[in-house]
């Protein structure tokens, strides 16, 4: 009820405006309950932050988890990463923004973004030990460069843009199938 409060305040108004109180009347709540769960407002976003890259891992797991045909789970999972990125649209530009106004991710972010890196390149050596990818490039090169592709596209393309979400997946899926799993000619 509170992180939907929080959302709902997010899309109205700029973060800098919204307050404790604010988000407490929104969620029909005390202030000194939405307290007991949250130390401040920072702590209510970086929740809802989590929250949102959580759902990205969960929406990416079908290729990220998998072991089948890494083309159609990329397609399956692609497709479902660009909706969740879409409906956590506001809270990730936030986070960007936030992020921006440092020298480099706020730390408490970084897990959930490593958990990603960590699981592209885990299925990417894994695939390579299986002979279905070539080995001549380093999984988690290969995983840093792909993951940071799909960010500035679905951000650029989705979240500002207003593009056909479905069409950018399916050409984010393409060409990171192509990446990773055509062989070079020799």
């Amino acid at each position: 009820m509170i992180l939907d409060a929080a959302r709902e305040a997010l899309a109205q108004e700029p973060f800098e405006r919204i307050t404790i109180d604010a988000i407490a009347r929104r969620a029909f709540v005390s202030r000194t309950a939405l307290y007991f769960y949250f130390p401040n407002k920072r702590a209510v976003i970086d929740r809802l932050i989590q929250l949102a890259f959580s759902e990205i891992y969960e929406a990416a797991a079908p290729y990220l988890d998998g072991a089948g045909d890494p083309r159609g789970e990329l397609h399956r999972a692609l497709t479902a990463t660009v909706a969740a990125v879409d409906r956590n649209a506001t809270v990730l530009q936030l986070a960007a923004r936030l992020s921006g106004q440092m020298d480099r991710m706020p730390p408490e972010w970084e897990p959930y973004i490593m958990r990603l890196r960590n699981a592209a390149a885990r299925r990417i050596r894994g695939d390579q030990q299986r002979g279905i990818a070539p080995a001549d490039i380093p999984a988690g090169t290969s995983a840093n460069a792909l993951l940071a592709m799909v960010e500035a596209q679905v951000v650029r393309e989705v979240v500002v843009g207003g593009s056909d979400a479905a069409e950018t997946a399916r050409v984010l899926a393409e060409l990171w199938w192509r990446a990773v799993y055509s062989r070079p000619e020799t």
